[in-house]
């Protein structure tokens, strides 16, 4: 009698401790790192780069983004849902989906748009996007702010500091059009 197992048992041994490792791989993914990065999320990070490195003193936010809103709020992380519904007006359904939302690595762009008719009902589209602070920029408040929002027509003022290498020297402060 062999008691070797066969090669096939083997392959689906394997095949089973790889399925076994994707829940605590989607976990890891999700709640450690912040899950993966939208479509969306890439556009507007890619077009902020860029900005930020035009060495410009302020940016407009309208032509980073392919579609329609009508302000933006910059969210700091570690806010709870009472807090951000006090900072967008509005009480934002899908705020267990922000797994960054907890990490200090990560302040957010929210961009929403205006309600609208839908065929399930009344919905207004909202597109959270991560700002990695180290690799593209930090997040200036007001004193003791968690969030801040602006109407379409405001802009994102930019400043630069020293910073070690490996760091982003830019600092983002959110700037309204009545403010100015």
């Amino acid at each position: 009698m062999n008691l070797k197992p066969s090669s096939s048992f083997m392959k689906v041994l394997l095949l089973l401790a790889v399925f076994s490792l994707a829940p605590v791989t989607m976990y890891t993914l999700y709640t450690r790192t912040g899950g993966p990065a939208s479509q969306k999320e890439m556009v507007v990070q890619k077009n902020l780069r860029y900005a930020f490195m035009g060495g410009v003193d302020g940016i407009d936010l309208t032509p980073m983004t392919p579609w329609p809103w009508v302000k933006v709020c910059a969210v700091t992380s570690g806010v709870s849902l009472d807090e951000l519904t006090q900072i967008l007006g509005f009480e934002y359904k899908d705020f267990e989906e922000l797994h960054w939302l907890h990490l200090d690595a990560y302040w957010m762009l929210i961009f929403i748009d205006k309600e609208r008719e839908t065929s399930w009902g009344m919905a207004r589209p909202v597109t959270p996007v991560r700002v990695p602070r180290k690799d593209l920029a930090d997040l200036k408040l007001p004193p003791a702010a968690k969030g801040q929002c602006i109407s379409r027509e405001g802009r994102a003022e930019i400043t630069r500091r020293t910073v070690p290498v490996g760091e982003s020297p830019v600092v983002v402060n959110l700037v309204d059009a009545a403010a100015d």
